[in-house]
């Protein structure tokens, strides 16, 4: 999944020990994730609870956007089968 901090929030990354951000700030050394979020394991209970708490977001990984919406299904008449 790609997670980012929400805005305002200052969360430290458990494996770096850096403070990451969703927008620089002021006066304060922090790294910046991107839009697209930075990837984390599915199940890392760290991000789940940051994610349960509203302190990060989910962010929508490029590969996983949509790009176009895509064409209904049509539904194709089965034929029936005789036997001659």
């Amino acid at each position: 999944m790609f997670v980012k901090p929400a805005p305002g929030v200052l969360l430290r990354d458990p494996v770096t020990k850096q403070l990451l951000s969703s927008s620089p700030v002021e006066g304060v050394k922090t790294t910046v994730v991107p839009d697209e979020g930075m990837q984390v394991d599915d199940f890392d209970m760290f991000w789940r609870r940051r994610l349960r708490d509203g302190d990060a977001v989910r962010a929508i990984s490029p590969k996983t956007a949509p790009s176009a919406p895509a064409a209904p299904a049509v539904a194709v008449p089965a034929t029936e089968k005789t036997s001659s």
